[in-house]
């Protein structure tokens, strides 16, 4: 990760050969692979832009997001207010509170793929899993970071995606992701937090009184 900073620093980031700009790409994803191995749990506060580009439609969001691993996972909302993703271990419960206040969707979750649980989709297994490469350098929230473009192997509901690496902690900064749909979803990181102390209860989706619950 260090000598990551020395020879972006040095400017040989844009004169980098496509093989050695790969190469680079991959050390970087392994050295956050191995940092994010060291943590149990990770929050921080979220910045989601969500751009449907069928609809012309560009929507902001924030909130605060944690990760436990192996398989817990929260997202709520503070824009808009009451909207909440949960990954309770077995259950992963959608509810956009501000959309359709009545119900709430409730998937298996899946061991296979990380989803929103970023860490897990982008840091587990990268050299398995994508073809990589270094596109240059770039400053998010304050932060130099490395952006790495990733395209899958093989399907995972999404084209490809750009993922930011702040290289002096091994933390993602940003991400952001071509949806099959056409659905861009790009979600920045601030105030990131390594091991904090979260109740396990934080990870429970609570079901509202007179909600409606689909089950997928």
């Amino acid at each position: 990760a260090v000598a990551l900073i020395g020879w972006a620093a040095a400017g040989v980031l844009g004169a980098a050969e496509p093989a050695v700009a790969q190469d680079r790409a991959m050390e970087t994803l392994e050295a956050a692979s191995r940092r994010y191995a060291e943590l149990t749990t990770v929050c921080a506060d979220f910045h989601q832009v969500l751009t449907v580009t069928l609809l012309g439609t560009r929507n902001e969001s924030r909130g605060e997001l944690c990760q436990r691993r192996p398989n817990l996972f929260f997202m709520r909302f503070l824009e808009p207010s009451g909207d909440e993703i949960v990954a309770d271990g077995t259950w992963f419960w959608v509810y956009y509170a501000s959309l359709n206040p009545d119900q709430v969707v409730k998937l298996p979750l899946d061991p296979s793929r990380g989803g929103l649980d970023f860490y897990r989709e982008f840091l587990e297994d990268p050299g398995q899993r994508y073809h990589v490469t270094l596109e240059g350098e770039e400053e998010v929230t304050g932060r130099a970071t490395a952006r790495i473009l990733v395209r899958p192997r093989a399907p995972r509901g999404y084209r490809e995606a750009r993922v930011w690496i702040d290289p002096a902690e091994g933390m993602i900064r940003r991400v952001e992701v071509a949806e099959d749909n056409g659905t861009i979803r790009r979600i920045t990181l601030d105030r990131i937090r390594q091991d904090p102390a979260v109740d396990a209860g934080a990870f429970t989706f609570r079901v509202p009184d007179g909600v409606r619950v689909i089950t997928r």
